[in-house]
């Protein structure tokens, strides 16, 4: 890549905001936001095959951009369900995919996945991927583990409120009813506000809030014991990789070094006053995501992806 290439990055909100930044870093990018697709020469798409074909039909076929789709999690479980349409959404897929598979085979798209069950999944969908995980592990901009930081909340979590049950809220709730002598926290990122009414419904151990930008969430982690994501399907999850970064135990139901999973609610239930009674600071879990999931180790995976694949193109 011997001149300044123009990369574009849409998709999910929130990780796209993250990918911006870690490619902001590379000196060889000029990083816009999805508003330049069409002007740019890679697209970067979090979440599922790209932008929408519907749409932007006559670029997907006309214009020969190098797209890029960062399978996240959801997405993936999205995907599965739509294989299992039929009637006219089925042959809408059908050309989707059509579209798709012709830019891959021209090798002008690759895909990736955030975690390396999801790129197991997607293989099932005849889907390759590459595994990279997203990160905003940068120990030199991140600000400094204290050790020594009063911990007033037992408990933080993050659940969107429109998906509340599928990221286990409500198991998040029935923790909090039954212990009560411990603090939780709730935020949900996708409120401005909290509605009156679900603050009446829950317990008054949880306190529920809305989005927090993220150069104030050192704090929260900073004042907290554990995190818990509790969720049905998920990827590698960047707040798990904070979470460790600050030192916080880890409730997941997901298998993950240095963490705890989450069996079933009432497993995990009877463990809470055990847990938090020898609760310890999770300096392995912190060293563990420096050493494997740093925007370093995610720029170089990245390039070397790139690379290879314009490789692979040039030789064809």
């Amino acid at each position: 890549m011997d001149k300044r290439i123009t990369i574009s990055v849409g998709g999910d909100a929130y990780v796209s905001e993250v990918i911006r930044d870690s490619l902001s870093t590379i000196d060889s990018f000029k990083v816009v936001d999805s508003d330049h697709l069409q002007q740019s020469d890679i697209i970067y798409w979090v979440g599922g095959k790209g932008p929408s074909i519907k749409k932007y039909f006559l670029f997907w076929i006309k214009k020969d951009p190098f797209i890029i789709n960062h399978w996240i999690g959801t997405d993936v479980l999205h995907e599965m369900e739509k294989n299992q349409q039929n009637g006219m959404n089925r042959l809408g897929n059908f050309l989707e995919d059509f579209i798709v598979n012709w830019k891959l085979k021209r090798g002008r798209l690759i895909n990736l996945a955030g975690a390396p069950w999801l790129v197991d999944e997607l293989a099932k969908l005849n889907i390759l991927s590459s595994y990279l995980p997203i990160t905003t592990i940068d120990a030199n901009t991140l600000e400094t583990v204290d050790p020594q930081r009063v911990k007033d909340i037992d408990f933080l979590s993050y659940v969107p409120f429109n998906r509340f049950n599928f990221y286990g809220g409500d198991n998040i709730v029935k923790l909090a009813a039954r212990w009560q002598n411990y603090s939780f926290l709730i935020i949900c990122a996708d409120l401005k506000e909290i509605p009156p009414d679900l603050v009446e419904k829950i317990p008054k151990n949880v306190t529920i809030s809305p989005r927090v930008e993220r150069n104030k969430m050192p704090e929260l982690y900073q004042r907290s014991k554990f995190f818990i994501r509790y969720t049905q399907h998920d990827s590698e999850s960047l707040s798990v990789f904070e979470a460790l970064y600050y030192n916080l135990q880890v409730l997941w139901t997901y298998d993950f070094p240095h963490t705890h999973k989450i069996e079933t609610l009432e497993k995990v239930s009877d463990t809470i006053p055990s847990l938090v009674k020898n609760w310890q600071p999770n300096y392995q879990g912190h060293a563990y995501v420096i050493e494997h999931f740093s925007i370093e180790k995610w720029r170089e995976k990245f390039l070397e992806i790139i690379k290879g694949t314009l490789h692979q193109r040039e030789n064809r």
